[in-house]
Parts: C-alpha cells; sequence; structure tokens
C-alpha cells in the first residue's frame, strides 16, 4: 500500500510541476500540428505501434518513412475519388 502511495504522491508531484510549467499546452499545440498533416500522423502513428509490438528499430524507422510516403498517394487517391463522386453526385441531381 505505501509503495502505490508513493507512486500516486509522485505523480501528483510530476503533473503539478507540469502544469505549472506549460507542458500539457505546449505539447497539445505539437500534437494538433501533428493531427492536422496526415503524413505527420502515419509517421508518428506507425512508429508509435511497431515499437510497441517489439519491431526492431531500424525497421521501425523505414517501415514508418515508407508509410508516411505511401500516405501522399493513399490522400491524391481519396481526391480523385471524391472528385468522381462529386461530378456523379452533380450529373445525378440535374
Amino acid at each position: 500500500m505505501m509503495k502505490y502511495a508513493g507512486i500516486a504522491a509522485l505523480l501528483m508531484v510530476v503533473c503539478t510541476t507540469a502544469v505549472h510549467l506549460g507542458l500539457p499546452q505546449a505539447i497539445g499545440q505539437v500534437v494538433m500540428k501533428i493531427l492536422k498533416c496526415h503524413k505527420c500522423l502515419t509517421f508518428w502513428l506507425t512508429m508509435f505501434v511497431l515499437l510497441i509490438c517489439g519491431c526492431s528499430l531500424d525497421l521501425i524507422v523505414l517501415l514508418s518513412i515508407l508509410a508516411a510516403y505511401a500516405s501522399n498517394w493513399f490522400a491524391i487517391l481519396l481526391i480523385v475519388l471524391q472528385k468522381i463522386y462529386t461530378k456523379l453526385w452533380e450529373r445525378l441531381n440535374k
């Protein structure tokens, strides 16, 4: 019980200090920038998931870069499909 109470007290100190220094806001701003970019989000999320899965570091970096690059092509495909859908929708509604 005392071990867990010590962990809880340490977390309280760390969290309070982080908020006092403005770290959550700074982290939030960086995260918002990452969330607005499909390449960045793909890269970092791929790195995180592969790290959790126990992949080797060199393979993690390689696959994350390839996935981020592939996300550009997938985004182009989505844009093309959206334009085709829009044209078909306009034809059907005339």
